[in-house]
């Protein structure tokens, strides 16, 4: 017998056994693999930390398995797809989730809509986290969080060279050459990041500062100061056409890519608001979900601390203006007649006070001229006393480090188009600052926020020495001086409100020796707390086409991104403010009621439709601009004859903790139940049964 033959049958049994064996191992070595990645992705949603910064791909990541743990609550909504190949994702949380249409109100939460600003995203992370423990937080409200819609610069953060640009991967010709993205930022330190290059020109308009040559300012010629260097961004001219980085990779800053007061012809802001997929797609939805009562952004602005600005100038016809009849009478103008710009500052510039200068933008801010460019004084006034409220808040969660001011809102942005455009609450929050220098020297004794609370008469009081001084803090022009402002407001030509609000907006001044404060705040942290990391000193460099030249200057996104440590304390003592202003939703019921017998079978129906939230419904701007419905009263029973009223009645709105009435005539010729009900997308509904007695 052949022993091959005899022996074949054994060997491919043992041949099996070991194919089996190794499939077996295989499939649990995969099995192994395929657990832990779960473990790891879970662990992105169980045990999500904030001791690092996430990139767009975590962050969508996040969403999706906080989706798949918790479906009954949660779900991922893919909006869109950047140029840049990068998903844009909403979670959606809630009690009725799958729902189409929705009975509850919803909040919109969007975060680092610039790109720029990589803790908002972070925020917004945290949000979701929060949202999903607390089920209270979301037992009659439908959340929408989208942690990251500009994700081709939110990813910038990430990579090296490291360089700051709100834009979009979308291809743009910025220098409208033969080239596109030719022309963008060079590392030639080989350092990693890209900073700035000076350069020694006799036409140059920079020089250093005196005693931090470190900083740079802007030559003051008054002073007998000559301008030393020029200032490009670090790189090489690429494309030999004389400029430096005036075409990188990128296209679109989907921050600035909304509709209210978009910029047109701006490189940055696109063809047109919504003209990029990002923006569109969250138009989109805004536009399909009108439950969105109430919007935050995460980013860079942060109207709970500082409300909304005004001082915008709108666009008018300045050939046929009509001056309100309180006003023609300060200017001696006829208010049945229509007059040019140059004529109403004709008749305004007698009444001026010496040395004061008139100009156009000051007679269209008071004779409220053109479109609504400007927050309406009755929404200031809840967003002003929430801004009170929020310093306490963080003072209680011990954050009330004195900071520098907030970025301040751009036109095009988001929260300028939920509060314009959509007429709905808009807040935004930008979590942290380096902390403001402390100042040496005692500071003025009147600010901005304790001028807005005195009378004309208290601001007179106080002299022309502290009101100078408050003056020369604020920023305001050289020519604008006490003796002017009192006769000013005793003229009536302005008033301490409008003053506190004029100054808000002026920029800080420069300190004493010149410096930027907000750049001289940045360094000073930067060596307190970085260690000098957050700076890069001036360092010599041979440039190939300019010669001698020296690379250094401040870090990207030092200014705005907090050590990875400090992530978590700021989220934990900011990010709870929504859950607070989310409970003071307009919030529409059914108050008091009454049914009085007229006799006949005839009854007087009286029922009061109350706000029984501290916001009101809608926002002032919501009423004027008409896009949210008015309450919608319905009255509805078997067998009942409306005399007087309608079935359907409309509240057109209702101030915060107040009611409006709403009346009718009745005929019913036996018992009945009749059904009340006050119906609303933005502020909750509410139904009440009532008994008729019929006629006797």
């Amino acid at each position: 017998m052949n022993l091959k033959k005899a022996l074949l049958p054994a060997l491919r049994i043992d041949g099996l056994l070991k194919f089996n064996i190794e499939v077996n191992m295989e499939r649990k070595r995969l099995n192994i693999l395929l657990i832990g990645l779960l473990v790891l992705v879970s662990g992105l949603c169980a045990e999500t930390t904030f001791d690092r910064y996430h990139t767009p791909a975590e962050l969508n990541a996040a969403l999706q398995e906080y989706a798949r743990v918790n479906p009954a609550v949660a779900k991922v909504h893919s909006l869109a797809q950047s140029p840049g190949g990068r998903g844009i994702f909403l979670i959606e949380i809630g009690p009725e989730v799958g729902k189409t249409e929705k009975a509850f109100p919803a909040v919109f939460v969007g975060a680092n809509f610039e790109g720029t600003v990589p803790i908002s995203g972070e925020a917004a992370l945290y949000l979701v986290k929060q949202l999903i423990e607390k089920a209270d937080a979301r037992k009659d409200l439908t959340w929408y969080v989208a942690p990251c819609p500009n994700p081709d610069a939110a990813a910038r953060y990430f990579v090296k060279p490291l360089y700051e640009d709100p834009r979009n991967a979308k291809p743009f010709n910025d220098d409208m050459d033969d080239a596109t993205d030719e022309d963008g930022p060079d590392d030639l330190d080989g350092n990693g990041i890209i900073t700035m290059m000076r350069v020694k020109d006799p036409a140059g308009e920079w020089v250093s500062v005196p005693g931090e040559p470190r900083l740079m300012k802007k030559a003051d010629w008054a002073k007998g100061e000559k301008g030393m260097f020029k200032l490009y961004a670090e790189g090489l001219d690429n494309d030999r056409d004389g400029e430096y980085n005036e075409d990188g990779p990128g296209g679109v800053d989907i921050g600035v890519q909304f509709p209210h007061l978009f910029k047109f012809f701006s490189p940055e802001s696109g063809s047109w608001a919504g003209s990029e997929s990002e923006s569109f797609a969250l138009l989109k939805f805004m536009n399909e979900h009108k439950e969105i009562g109430l919007t935050f952004v995460f980013g860079s602005t942060n109207f709970c601390l500082v409300p909304p600005r005004g001082g915008r100038r709108g666009e008018a016809d300045l050939n046929q203006i009509k001056v309100p009849e309180r006003i023609a009478g300060f200017i001696n103008a006829d208010p049945e007649k229509t007059y040019t710009m140059a004529e109403i500052m004709d008749l305004a510039k007698p009444m001026m006070p010496s040395g004061m200068e008139l100009t156009e933008s000051m007679v269209a801010s008071f004779l409220g001229l053109g479109a609504v460019v400007n927050p309406l004084p009755e929404d200031l006034k809840f967003y002003k006393e929430l801004s009170d409220r929020f310093k306490d808040f963080l003072k209680t969660n011990k954050l009330d480090e004195k900071r520098l001011e907030p970025a301040e809102d751009k036109d095009g942005s988001f929260e300028l188009y939920a509060y314009y455009q959509l007429g709905l609450p808009s807040f935004s929050l930008d979590f942290w600052t380096p902390p403001a220098l402390k100042d040496e020297k005692k500071g003025p004794e009147i600010t901005a926020e304790k001028l807005e609370t005195m009378t004309n008469d208290e601001f007179i009081a106080l002299g022309e020495e502290k009101i100078d001084a408050f003056l020369k803090s604020s920023g305001a022009p050289a020519q604008f001086k006490a003796k002017q402002v009192i006769e000013g407001i005793k003229g009536g030509m302005m008033n301490t409100k409008q003053m506190a609000e004029m100054m808000r907006q002026m920029p800080k001044p420069p300190t004493e020796e010149g410096a930027d404060p907000k750049e001289k705040a940045l360094l000073a942290w930067s060596d307190k707390e970085l260690g000098g990391k957050g700076f890069v000193s001036w360092t010599p460099f041979k440039h190939p086409a300019l010669g001698d030249i020296e690379i250094g200057g401040a870090v990207p996104f030092t200014g705005t991104t907090p050590p990875a440590a400090k992530i978590e304390p700021l989220l934990k003592g900011q990010v709870p403010w929504v859950f607070e202003i989310a409970a003071k939703m307009a919030r529409i019921r059914i108050g008091k009621t009454e049914v009085k017998p007229l006799g006949g079978g005839v009854f007087a129906i009286e029922a009061w439709v109350e706000n029984a939230g501290y916001l009101p419904y809608p926002t002032a701007m919501g009423r004027r601009n008409n896009r949210n419905l008015p309450v919608i009263v319905t009255l509805e029973g078997k067998d009942i004859t409306i005399v007087e009223g309608k079935k359907r009645s409309l509240v057109p709105a209702v101030d915060g903790n107040g009611a409006q009435p709403v009346r009718w005539l009745v005929r019913s010729e036996k018992p009945v139940k009749i059904e009340i009900k006050a119906s609303t997308r933005i502020a909750w509904s509410d139904t009440k049964t009532l008994d008729l007695g019929g006629a006797k």
